[in-house]
């Protein structure tokens, strides 16, 4: 009886996941279809009628009338055009003091008078939208050898921060709701104006509560500017907002920080949207050659009995790098998309660490191990090119080291170390790469390589250039990702250049000679 692969199985249930995304979001942007006419319920937007804006702001969730202030006024309110209007703000001294602060918006047909009677009309909708935050302020860098060196880093307690945009959104497609099959997410903001129509749906646009958004108050700040910024919006993206809302706030039950949902807000609000689907396709299927090059290369490690052609300090190096670049996208705050396969690489990384230098945990020394010929020539290759390499590598980073502390400026003393570390590994890493190179050249053969999983990892590589233009990662993490697509075209050249003889035993593309050519031998 045949048994599918793990492999199968996970692309499977990736593919069919994916086929599900679609289709849910395919139902969010079809508007509704009215058959029964008393079961409808139409815009009250369908008749074009005039409204007026309000914008109100307190230091109080519920403020009384004598608490608000008329922050904003139109009366001739045109909600189809988008606009950013910058408009001063009066910042109360409770509010500095670490206190809050809300905007109340207010759309109606009329201004009846005062915020009082705003709140109690019934042909009136609104919507309060926090225009504070609490947030750490981020650590100053220094010059590390200035007397201003020493940084109080006891300092973390979250501080208010005023928003320098003020967005909200309104629904104005004029869809028709069937009144027994509301969408929960619209049921929460339908006021219905008589039994046939409802009101204007309008609220705060939470992609825009971003970390760029904030600015620290202080004790002297009693004014600033904040732009009222107000988007019209379809029914289907409407939609799609207030799901993804929910979905935010799920993330942060399960403990996701500001930082990490602000990148995947960067993703979303500075991407189109139909480049939105197309990215969330690439990110499956760079999911699926993630798992296949992780799958593979531990097959291909597990089942080595010999390291013939293959550099051993490449593989100690690419586990220290790897180990150096994940401690740098921690201290950068790298979103967790980055930070995620970084940390999977690195444990891969470190096991094959133990394959190269086997250790014997009993008695906890090296095992004696046994070379081949070709394992000694390679051993001799690597050791030769490292040689040449180290005239370079050693010099170019101390003075990098050198420069970085003398003119640029950094956090911490550690923040310098990780960063200069991460700088030689970025920069010297193709160097690094030479060695196996080189080690192809004198044995003419690349049949020693992992060569599924390094087709896997080079399809990865092309998908992280379309990604390095819109997830949030380090300028240097960025470059790093060109840079790995020159290696994989080298080593395709090389593999073009010496080709992998068929007759060999191929286990996952290793190097073994067969035994039928000692049998004719004897």
């Amino acid at each position: 009886m045949y048994f599918p692969s793990l492999s199968a199985l996970a692309s499977s249930s990736i593919f069919f996941y994916l086929a599900y995304t679609l289709y849910s979001f395919w139902s969010l942007i079809q508007p509704p279809a009215c058959k029964e006419e008393k079961l409808c319920i139409h815009s009250i937007l369908e008749r074009s009628p005039k409204l007026q804006l309000s914008v109100f702001t307190s230091f109080t969730w519920s403020p009384r009338s004598n608490e608000v202030t008329l922050f904003y006024k139109d009366d001739n309110f045109n909600y189809k055009v988008p606009f950013e209007k910058p408009v001063d703000l009066d910042i109360p001294y409770k509010t500095r003091r670490n206190g809050t602060m809300f905007a109340h918006v207010f759309v109606s047909s009329k201004f009846p008078g005062d915020f009082a009677r705003l709140v109690n009309d019934r042909d009136t909708v609104h919507v309060t939208i926090p225009l504070t935050k609490f947030y750490i302020p981020d650590v100053v860098k220094v010059q590390l050898l200035s007397n201003s060196s020493f940084v109080n880093m006891t300092t973390v307690k979250p501080v208010s921060h005023i928003k320098k945009t003020l967005p909200f959104i309104m629904l104005t497609d004029n869809v028709t709701l069937v009144r027994t099959e509301l969408p929960e997410e619209i049921y929460r903001y339908l006021k219905l104006k008589t039994g046939k129509e409802y009101l204007p749906i309008i609220t705060e646009n939470f992609l825009c509560d971003r970390i760029t958004n904030l600015k620290e108050i202080t004790l002297n700040m009693s004014e600033t500017e904040v732009t009222l910024k107000y988007d019209p919006i379809g029914y289907g993206k409407f939609r799609f907002l207030l799901n993804m809302e929910a979905a935010f706030q799920s993330m942060i039950n399960l403990g996701f920080k500001d930082k990490e949902l602000d990148d995947i807000k960067s993703l979303m609000m500075d991407t189109n949207f139909y480049l939105l689907m197309v990215t969330m396709i690439v990110c499956f299927v760079h999911l699926i050659f993630d798992f296949l090059a992780f799958k593979n290369d531990i097959h291909f490690w597990k089942t080595r009995k010999n390291l013939e052609g293959l550099s051993p300090r490449t593989i100690i190096w690419r586990a220290t790098s790897q180990t150096i670049i994940f401690l740098f996208l921690i201290d950068e705050g790298a979103s967790l998309l980055v930070v995620g396969p970084a940390f999977i690489g690195v444990l891969i990384e470190v096991w094959k660490v133990h394959k190269v230098i086997p250790i014997d945990w009993r008695q906890f020394k090296l095992k004696s191990v046994k070379m081949t010929v070709i394992e000694k020539q390679t051993r001799e290759y690597d050791a030769q090119s490292m040689k040449y390499l180290s005239y370079l590598l050693y010099p170019l980073c101390i003075l990098g080291a050198a420069y970085s502390l003398v003119y640029e400026s950094h956090r911490n003393w550690y923040s310098w170390v990780i960063r200069n570390l991460v700088n030689g590994v970025y920069a010297f890493g193709f160097l690094f790469m030479l060695p196996q190179l080189f080690i192809n050249y004198k044995l003419k053969s690349v049949a020693h390589l992992p060569w599924r999983t390094f087709m896997y990892k080079a399809f990865n590589t092309f998908i992280d250039d379309f990604f390095a233009f819109i997830i949030t990662m380090p300028t240097a993490h960025r470059l790093a990702c060109f840079r790995d697509d020159v290696v994989f075209l080298i080593y395709m050249y090389q593999r073009w250049l010496y080709p992998v003889d068929t007759k060999r035993l191929d286990v996952d593309t290793s190097v073994a000679e067969t035994k039928t050519s000692e049998k004719k031998e004897q």
